[in-house]
Order: structure tokens, then C-alpha cells, then sequence
């Protein structure tokens, strides 16, 4: 079971391309309010330097991936110390091209910057893969094994094109790109735990509480214990109860709700079907007992979520 596929897609995530920057020298700052979702920017170009509030300047060179799960606002600058103007009035004073360039000239050499973003159906703080991630990955390209720089290559490419389809193809790339983001930091957690925080997507490296979070996400609807999920991983129930707390964060029976929920959420909003069937589907024995479950997860009862989700404009 590809739990971090399952997740992605319960979750309804999406990449979508935003726009592109290209300044010259170092006499140039975009600020960035905080976007509502994650965002990333990949430098196809030259180098900038990005600055999050809290948290020391970094270097962006040429193949590097900045992802910000959190959306949290930030600076991309031509130098550590330039100020930055926001991004309305850069957009204001110089339209994106028919290109999708947003150029903000200058003099000197160029950085040419990616910008996206990822839509889902949460916000990110309750997301479930980005709340938790740090408030900035930097995955560096000469870094990036070498499936991630082809991938870095080819969107840096597709984003300039003007093909039949390419800003379709820049889009299904940026959905390969955060994948490939989450897989080299976790990565990092070999030789800096510290930068790896648990989480379900951390305890999936655990051969033994990666496989119980993969039963739990193939057949949510089953009625699990924890001696059953103990029991399936050859562990004892009390070391797997302990173990899964140590590296996930929460309890079993914890995080199996959240996986129900999560999949009920994404039946609610694209299918007919009843709420009392749903949530028979996902593992709730009555539509009382699902009904106050997803209560306490989304703050309002299964009917309600359905129509406030089908009151949303497409695309929102």
C-alpha cells in the first residue's frame, strides 16, 4: 500500500503552477504574504536568496527546490539584506508576460524563478503530510538524486515552453516534484533526526509501524484493535502500542480515526452516497457513532461538510 500516494489523493492534492520571476543582479526583492497553502519555488536559473521570518537567510542556486508546506510568508531577494516589495504592487508595475514571466529587470545576471503551489482540501495546518513538515525543506539539486534533478530539469523546461499542453505537463510535474521533495527529507532523517520529527511519515522507514499504517490505510473499514494491528506486525501489543506513539505522535486507534475521516471527507465530497453508507464504508458501526467522530474532527457534523463542500466554487 502507498501510503503517502493514498493520503495525497484522499486529501484531493494538486499542483498547480503559478508564475515565473526573472530579475537581474542583486537589486531586487518580491515579498510573499502567507499563501493559504503550501508553496515552492524552484530556481531555474542563476541564484536568489530566501528569507523566512525566524530563520536565517538561505542561498538558492541553480536546480534547487525551497517547498513551504505551511505557506508561511517569506522573501525571495537578489541579496541577504535586500528589502523586499510585495508581490501585488512587483505584479502591478510589471504584468506577467504571455509568457508567464513576471521580469523585473535589472542589470546583471539573470535568476529566473518557479513558483507554484498545492491545492488540497484542507488547510495546512490540519493537512495531513504537511502539518507535518518543517516550515521550509530546501532540497539543494547538485544534492538531489539524480530521478529528482531530471524531474527539476524538466519543469524548469516545461514552464518556459510554449507546446500545445505545456503548462498541463508543468502541472502533473510539480504533483511528481513534491513527492520527490518529501522523499529526500526524509532521506535526511539517517544523518539529522532533529530535522525529521515524528510523524506517520517518518514511521513509515519502520518496516514493522510502516506496515500497520498500511493495513490501517488498505482496510480502514475493518474493525482494528490494537492487539489486531500488534498481531498482523508479529510485535506485542504493548511494544507496538509504544513503538507506534514513539514514532507516529499519536495512538493507534488515533490515527486509524484520522485515516477514516480523512477518507470519508473525500466520499462526502465526491460521491452520492449516504452519509449512513459512508460511514459504514470507512468503519463506523452506526451513523451516530461516525457522525460524532467526524464531528470532532472537522467541527461540524458529515451533512453539513458535504454541503458546504459542494457550495464551493470549482477550483476553491
Amino acid at each position: 500500500m502507498d501510503v503517502l500516494g493514498e493520503v495525497l489523493a484522499a486529501t484531493g492534492f494538486k499542483g498547480v503552477l503559478l508564475a515565473q520571476l526573472r530579475a537581474r543582479g542583486s537589486g531586487w526583492g518580491c515579498g510573499l504574504e502567507r499563501l493559504g497553502t503550501a508553496g515552492f519555488h524552484l530556481i531555474a536559473e542563476g541564484t536568489c536568496w530566501l528569507r523566512v521570518a525566524e530563520q536565517p537567510p538561505r542561498q538558492l542556486v541553480s536546480g534547487d527546490v525551497a517547498l513551504l508546506p505551511q505557506g508561511e510568508p517569506h522573501h525571495l531577494a537578489g541579496s541577504p539584506e535586500q528589502a523586499a516589495v510585495p508581490y501585488a504592487e512587483l505584479e502591478a508595475a510589471h504584468p506577467v508576460g504571455r509568457d508567464g514571466i513576471l521580469d523585473l529587470g535589472g542589470h546583471g545576471p539573470v535568476a529566473r524563478i518557479v513558483c507554484g503551489k498545492f491545492d488540497y482540501d484542507h488547510d495546512a495546518s490540519q493537512h495531513p503530510v504537511l502539518s507535518a513538515l518543517p516550515a521550509v525543506i530546501h532540497v539543494p539539486g547538485m544534492s538531489a538524486d539524480p530521478e529528482l534533478q531530471g524531474i527539476i530539469r524538466l519543469l524548469a523546461l516545461e514552464s518556459t515552453r510554449e507546446r500545445p499542453g505545456s503548462r498541463a505537463v508543468a502541472a502533473r510535474l510539480t504533483d511528481v516534484l513534491f513527492v520527490q521533495v518529501i522523499r529526500a527529507w526524509l532521506d535526511t532523517a539517517d544523518t539529522d533526526p532533529q530535522s525529521a520529527p515524528q510523524s506517520w511519515l517518518t514511521a513509515l522507514r519502520d518496516p514493522r509501524i510502516g506496515a500497520a499504517l498500511s493495513l490501517m490505510h488498505e482496510a480502514p473499514q475493518r474493525p482494528w484493535t490494537v492487539e489486531s494491528l500488534a498481531r498482523d506486525v508479529a510485535m506485542s501489543r504493548p511494544a507496538f502500542a509504544r513503538q507506534f506513539k514513539q514514532l507516529v505522535g499519536v495512538s493507534p486507534l488515533a490515527y486509524l480515526s484520522r485515516v477514516r475521516i480523512t477518507l470519508a471527507s473525500r466520499l462526502l465530497r465526491d460521491t452520492n452516497r449516504l452519509v449512513s453508507d459512508i460511514g459504514e464504508a470507512v468503519g463506523y458501526t452506526s451513523e451516530f457513532t461516525f457522525s460524532r467522530a467526524f464531528a470532532r474532527e472537522h467541527g461540524l457534523p458529515p451533512g453539513r461538510y458535504r454541503r458546504e463542500a459542494l457550495a464551493q466554487p470549482a477550483g476553491t
